[in-house]
């Protein structure tokens, strides 16, 4: 599938808003791990980060492994009862959907939104959410909010 148009990243923000209200997430950087290690009733099993394997984790850049792990969560958040109620089982085996959802989990649009656009920069963003300027860069277009 090509890059999820605007109606599909509204429902990825809309489940992205559920998931960041159940487990109280208020600001950067959003927990990836204890999210996906602590699931709530209705959703995916419990994941023992310490069973992945190293080919799984990207290590190209520092936040590398916290995407990779984004991704993770989102391919859980798609395959679950949870997902399903919020549209997401249409996307679980789209790569490409699947890196956007990460990347909406990673970098909310409203806590983006909350940032000064001076400070808006894919630097600052990649120290606040804790991932790669790439992914930053992506997400701000995603947006359509400029860095």
């Amino acid at each position: 599938m090509s890059e999820p148009n605007a109606e599909i990243l509204a429902l990825f923000e809309r489940a992205v808003a559920d998931l960041l209200s159940a487990f109280d997430v208020e600001r950067p950087p959003v927990p990836v791990e204890l999210i996906l290690q602590r699931p709530r009733p209705t959703m995916w099993r419990e994941v023992n980060l310490s069973e992945l394997s190293l080919s799984f984790i990207s290590t190209e850049h520092p936040f590398s492994p916290r995407m990779s792990i984004a991704r993770l969560l989102a391919r859980r958040m798609c395959r679950c009862d949870w997902g399903a109620e919020r549209g997401l089982a249409a996307f679980a085996e789209d790569e490409e959907a699947l890196r956007a959802l990460a990347r909406a989990i990673v970098m909310p649009r409203r806590m983006l939104e909350e940032m000064p656009n001076a400070q808006r920069t894919l630097l600052n963003i990649s120290l606040r959410f804790e991932t790669p300027e790439k992914d930053a860069a992506l997400r701000l277009s995603e947006l359509g909010l400029t860095s």
